[in-house]
């Protein structure tokens, strides 16, 4: 299990037999460098227009459609295949239905 905040981050085993020998760190070259305070950044990007922040619409957009695609791929069981342009999983249909919901009779979503 991965346990994490905007600090702190920590490993850990998920079963008595399980141990982290086998890891080791990243030095602090090869970690990502900190975001900085991309709460404010975000606030000032709101009121002033100037769109450079660390942490835009894309970076997050793109690690959200990642991490459920990591839990569509989960649920289904198996590797899946993705295409991003079109929004598809191209190797099962199975898997395309945890992309999207039948809704009730009378309630739809457009757009």
């Amino acid at each position: 299990s991965l346990v994490t905040d905007f600090g702190n981050r920590i490993i850990i085993p998920n079963s008595p037999a399980a141990d982290m020998s086998y890891y080791t760190p990243r030095s602090e070259e090869e970690r990502i460098p900190d975001l900085g305070n991309f709460q404010q950044q975000w606030i000032d990007a709101c009121k002033t227009g100037n769109l450079d922040t660390a942490c835009d619409f894309e970076y997050s957009a793109n690690m959200i459609e990642q991490l459920l695609l990591g839990l569509v791929a989960y649920r289904h069981g198996e590797r899946i295949k993705y295409d991003g342009k079109k929004g598809r999983v191209t190797n099962s249909d199975a898997a395309n239905a945890y992309l999207k919901r039948p809704y009730r009779e009378g309630w739809s979503l457009e757009g």
